[in-house]
């Protein structure tokens, strides 16, 4: 061949190492590998935000989607974990309020002997009691815009309760077999309750069935065996009257009324000899 038709080979540059590797194991080094191709959800504010999951941790998630927190707050998960692959962050918003309301205190009933010049057959209400007033200042911590906390701040009487007197004569004397002469008595259990929520439920009024005011000196019955309205004496407890029913009181077993639900406690169960005055 001949000088002009010539021409020198070039010699062969070297391939990297890198150059050999496949793809997939080149975007393995790849800064982005930290990351997959997936979305971070953010739950905030009733809306989903979706954006590509950049972010080493759920603060850098929460900044890119410029999301901003307040004091109180709630993160999860925590602001410095990190994310995972295509993760949930929620944020719940939480704040607080205040109110006050008036609540009723439930008045005591309190049971006086006869006199001899005040010697009423029945028992006799001497003094209508009246509920106090109690006014309760509370803090409320809502979460999303729902309560779901309520811490009392403090508390105030507006107005004392005023105690319900009632007038009940003396049972008789006892005779040589321990009965009440003229009078009868039962064996029965005993429980005990207070005119609250507690005791009768989320609705109760503190009214019992015949329009009396529950509390001290006033005893659930079941009407087939003491007839309402009966003057009742009952050892360890003193004089009541069968002035409400219940579900739960049949046969031989009574609830005698507390006007605290400490004092119902300490009463618990028991089973006694009522005596049936009139």
């Amino acid at each position: 061949m001949s000088a002009a038709g010539f021409r020198p080979e070039r010699p062969r540059r070297a391939l990297s190492g890198l150059a050999l590797l496949p793809f997939s194991a080149l975007l393995a080094l790849s800064p982005l590998a930290a990351h997959s191709a997936g979305n971070v959800r953010i739950l905030v504010d009733g809306r989903t935000i979706s954006l590509p999951d950049t972010a080493d941790t759920v603060r850098g998630a929460l900044t890119e989607a410029h999301v901003t927190l307040d004091t109180d707050d709630e993160v999860s998960p925590a602001l410095d974990a990190p994310l995972t692959n295509g993760g949930t962050v929620r944020v719940s918003r939480v704040t607080f309020t205040e109110g006050t309301t008036d609540l009723k205190v439930p008045y005591r009933t309190v049971i006086r002997p006869a006199t001899r010049g005040n010697r009423p057959y029945h028992p006799t209400v001497m003094k209508e009691g009246q509920p106090g007033i109690k006014r309760v200042t509370y803090r409320v911590r809502l979460v999303d815009g729902r309560e779901v906390s309520r811490t009392t701040l403090s508390e105030e009487v507006v107005r004392e309760a005023q105690d319900q007197v009632v007038v009940a004569r003396q049972p008789q004397a006892l005779g040589s077999r321990g009965a009440y002469i003229g009078r009868r008595t039962i064996t029965v259990v005993a429980t005990a309750y207070d005119p609250g929520p507690g005791s009768c439920g989320k609705f109760a009024n503190g009214q019992t069935c015949n329009g009396k005011r529950a509390g001290y000196g006033i005893i659930a019955v079941d009407p087939k065996l003491i007839p309402l309205g009966a003057k009742l004496y009952v050892p360890g407890y003193g004089y009541g009257i069968a002035a409400d029913v219940g579900g739960a009181i049949k046969g031989n077993h009574v609830d005698l009324g507390f006007n605290s639900r400490p004092g119902a406690f300490a009463w618990g169960k028991r089973q006694v000899k009522l005596t049936i005055v009139d």
